[in-house]
């Protein structure tokens, strides 16, 4: 028994040496061509705007006429309104014009991703001529300053 309490209590003093944090994980390196070529895709902004429309519609259940008639008498809003009915009566088609929109912006994040990527490639190759151009002139910037 004593042996026991004694085991016991030696894994009870050595948790706190054995308890230590892992190391970092090294964040994940963005690869902006294949982001851009992602959400280039159809499949993919449909996707992603049906996913919009699933958060555009649950915050749209929202129930505002009570609140909406306090600040706005004269409007047109019935206590069991939510958000919905409202911006449906000011546009019926409000769902098509959120889903296009949404599409609409994901291609364009998709091409804002695919030209960063060239651009990136770009501005290497940049950086690489102007230190070339550096060390030739005999102008280059010191490492050890």
């Amino acid at each position: 028994m004593r042996l026991y309490l004694l085991g016991l209590f030696a894994l009870t003093a050595a948790t706190p040496a054995l308890a230590h944090e892992p190391a970092p994980r090294p964040s994940p390196q963005i690869d902006a061509a294949k982001v851009g070529a992602l959400l280039s895709n159809p499949l993919i902004q449909e996707g992603l705007a049906a996913v919009v429309d699933q958060y555009a519609n649950a915050l749209l259940q929202t129930h505002v006429g009570p609140v909406a008639q306090l600040a706005d008498p004269s409007a047109r809003i019935r206590p069991e309104d939510t958000l919905a009915d409202v911006i449906a009566r000011q546009d019926p088609h409000y769902a098509d014009h959120l889903h296009q929109g949404a599409k609409g912006a994901i291609a364009a994040t998709g091409k804002a991703a695919t030209g960063v990527a060239s651009m990136t490639a770009e501005l290497q190759r940049t950086t690489d001529r102007l230190r070339a151009v550096l060390a030739q002139s005999g102008l280059g910037l010191d490492a050890d300053r």
